[in-house]
């Protein structure tokens, strides 16, 4: 994961921190989904108008660059009920997920996976609801 975080959108704090409550199962117990828990519960909170435009938030749009492949891809934050891999749809839960939240442009992050660890640049935010005034995403 990134070494420090960016504060995280008050709306997206509120939304998480209901999900992680009702969160049960193997995945509740994984280190990234409690490293995600702390991270919400102890991070700094921006209005969502004041919201850095180069950090990570929910639904946000990223280009990322498999530092160990070269391979570049897109891929978007969301919730649980709308993660699709196929479609580039990477639940917040996911290691993946888990890494980019609260992460800026540049960062690189450390996700652990079944296969063994990943290395991650964030190269663009291509989309970010709150730049965009999306407020209903």
């Amino acid at each position: 994961m990134a070494e420090s975080f960016s504060p995280l959108s008050r709306f997206d704090v509120e939304r998480l921190e209901s999900l992680l409550g009702r969160q049960s199962g193997p995945s509740a117990g994984a280190d990234h989904v409690a490293d995600l828990a702390v991270r919400i519960q102890t991070c700094d909170q921006a209005d969502p108008l004041a919201m850095p435009r180069d950090v990570v938030t929910m639904n946000s749009t990223v280009a990322l660059d498999n530092v160990m492949t070269g391979k570049r891809f897109q891929c978007t934050l969301v919730f649980p009920h709308a993660a699709d891999s196929s479609a580039g749809a990477i639940s917040v839960l996911a290691p993946l997920g888990a890494a980019l939240l609260g992460s800026r442009v540049g960062d690189t992050l450390n996700v652990a996976t079944p296969g063994g660890s990943c290395r991650y640049r964030v190269e663009a935010l291509v989309f970010q609801p709150e730049a965009a005034g999306r407020f209903d995403l």
